[in-house]
This record gives structure tokens, C-alpha cells and sequence, in this order.
């Protein structure tokens, strides 16, 4: 290869990475197709409805317990991955995805706790080592491939997973308060995957 058709070689392949780079690290104003002043309106306002949940003190059932052990530990994992994008997320819509979501999961995570104590039941208190290895994994990865990998593992995947296991609170708990919290979340986890959805799509 000669001289001239080395440069021109090597300024095509940075220029295709720096393209492939900015496709991630563009900030177009939007978290998916929502403006950022519809997806913190969204976001605020169903945090407040989660907050405003006033438990009873009715036991739960063992099976109601597993439900919310099942609900805690999904939304673990997203905190954590989450606080890993607003840490080391290139994309600026990422970053505002990711805060959005440890805003939620903290929301969660409280409000999980408040319910526990009211009824005298346990959840965990610290990730567990499922959760610590998926944010290793995660964290091994850099710029538009770590934004790209978290869209994916937590906002697709983890939202999927979320949508499921609320929905099966929804339809087979006992306890009022756990369908109430499942309710109050489901439009939320909804907005949130198809939001992932759309960031990758639109980031190609």
C-alpha cells in the first residue's frame, strides 16, 4: 500500500469511527421520541403516585412475599446498572435515561421498604452476586458499546423482565397494597422500554 492510499485508508476508518462514535454520544433533546420536558413531566409524576401508596399492615402471604423479594431484586438490578450509565454513559439521552431510572428504582426501593416494614417482611438489603457480575460485564464495556449494551441489558431486557413479573403481581397477589404498587408501576415500566426501544432504533 502506498503512502496515499495508507492516509486515505486510515482517515476513512477514524472518520467511520467517529461517526459510529457520535451516533451514541449525540444529544437530540429527546429520551426516545419524548421531548426531555415530557419525559421528566412523565417520570415526576409517577414517581409522586408510587410515593403517595400508603401501605397496610396486613401480613403478607408467602407467596406475597416472594412477589415483592421478586420485585425488590428486579429493581436492584436496574439501579445498579443504572448508576453505571449516569457514571459512564457517553450519549447525553442515555445519561438522562439512566438518571431517570435510579430516580424510579430509588422510588421503588423506598416505598418496597416502607411496605416491608408496615407488615414485618424482609427483602434485601445489598446486589447480590448476579447483580455484581452483570454490572462488571457492563462496566467492561466503553462508549457507544457500553451505551448501546445498557439500552439493551437494562432498558429492553430489564424492562421486559420488569413488565412481567408486575403484571403477575397485578393478576396473582393477595395483598392490596403489592397490586396497588404494581398498578401505579406498570405505565412507568411501559414508557421506560419503549423509550430503550427508540434510543436504539434511532441511534442505528
Amino acid at each position: 500500500m502506498n503512502r496515499r492510499n495508507f492516509i486515505t485508508t486510515t482517515t476513512l476508518a477514524t472518520a467511520g469511527a467517529l461517526l459510529t462514535h457520535s451516533a451514541f454520544a449525540a444529544h437530540d433533546g429527546k429520551v426516545g421520541t419524548l421531548d426531555i420536558a415530557e419525559w421528566t413531566k412523565i417520570n415526576t409524576e409517577a414517581g409522586a403516585k408510587l410515593k403517595a401508596i400508603k401501605p397496610s399492615s396486613d401480613k403478607l402471604s408467602e407467596s406475597d412475599q416472594k412477589l415483592m423479594i421478586e420485585i425488590a431484586a428486579g429493581g436492584m438490578m436496574q439501579l445498579e446498572l443504572s448508576k453505571a450509565a449516569v457514571a459512564k454513559a457517553t450519549s447525553a439521552d442515555v445519561k438522562a435515561y439512566a438518571q431517570a431510572e435510579v430516580d424510579e428504582q430509588t422510588g421503588l426501593a423506598a416505598k418496597l421498604k416502607e411496605i416491608a416494614m408496615a407488615k414485618g417482611a424482609t427483602l434485601p438489603e445489598t446486589p447480590d452476586d448476579k447483580i455484581k457480575k452483570a454490572v462488571e460485564k457492563l462496566n467492561a464495556k466503553s462508549g457507544a458499546d457500553f451505551d448501546h449494551a445498557y439500552l439493551e441489558q437494562s432498558g429492553v431486557e430489564g424492562h421486559e423482565k420488569l413488565d412481567k413479573t408486575m403484571s403477575k403481581v397485578q393478576s396473582k397477589a393477595q395483598d392490596a397494597t403489592l397490586k396497588e404498587v404494581a398498578t401505579t408501576a406498570l405505565p412507568l415500566i411501559k414508557t421506560h422500554l419503549q423509550a430503550a426501544r427508540d434510543e436504539i432504533k434511532d441511534k442505528g
